[in-house]
């Protein structure tokens, strides 16, 4: 026969065996198991057997009823199962219960599913001990780990610098004349360079040279 083991506040235990199709569970006098903690609504749930087996159903219940943590309206009970009734914790069996019962159940607090669980600490492997250089020349200990760079590993920043401001600068400067080379076109409909090329050269004097013939 089915039982639930219910855990008191109190630190008793209470066996219901399930003898009728349904057992009432709440706060007040007229249920067939009466939780006297407060946090027990007065018609707090309903154990029922079936054909499909046992469930466990809530009344509208203040503070819920859980079935291994999780809140639950209406649930289908296994052997094993923790049931709470509010704050009042339960086990239920498909058999009879235990003959030796402990005085407190192993049974995590009501809201601690939502802790959460210490992740594994991960230890690293020290680095091996670096090799003592030379009598009479002390290695800082980023040398010591890392060694000596080989040469040219590390480009000259000075130059890079100086090459990458000549690159923008030029970019910039064709990107000017590219730009005032078709506004030009689009407002004058010529060549830019064209009509400055006439216009210098057409602004020169021309001299002509004669001989005098003696």
């Amino acid at each position: 026969m089915a039982s639930v083991v219910f855990y008191m506040e109190d630190g008793t235990t209470l066996v219901h065996k399930l003898e009728s199709d349904v057992a009432t569970i709440g706060r007040h006098p007229d249920n067939d198991v009466v939780l006297t903690c407060p946090s027990s609504s007065g018609r707090h749930a309903i154990i029922k057997a079936s054909n499909e087996g046992v469930f466990v159903q809530d009344l509208g219940s203040s503070n819920g009823t859980r079935v291994n943590g999780a809140e639950i309206e209406e649930a289908l009970l296994k052997d094993g199962d923790r049931v709470g009734f509010g704050d009042v914790q339960s086990v239920f069996y498909a058999g009879d219960a235990p003959s030796v019962l402990e005085e407190k159940p192993l049974i995590t607090p009501r809201f601690s599913n939502s802790l959460p669980t210490s992740a594994p600490v991960r230890t690293e492997p020290s680095p091996p001990a670096a090799k003592p250089g030379p009598p009479g020349r002390a290695l800082s200990p980023v040398r010591r780990a890392y060694g000596k760079p080989a040469p040219g590993s590390y480009p000259n920043s000075s130059e890079g610098g100086c090459m990458t401001g000549i690159i923008v600068t030029g970019l910039f400067v064709i990107a000017f004349f590219v730009g005032l080379a078709l506004r030009h076109s689009k407002e004058m409909d010529g060549n830019l360079f064209k009509d400055l090329s006439d216009k210098v050269t057409g602004s020169m004097p021309k001299i002509k040279i004669e001989r005098k013939e003696e």
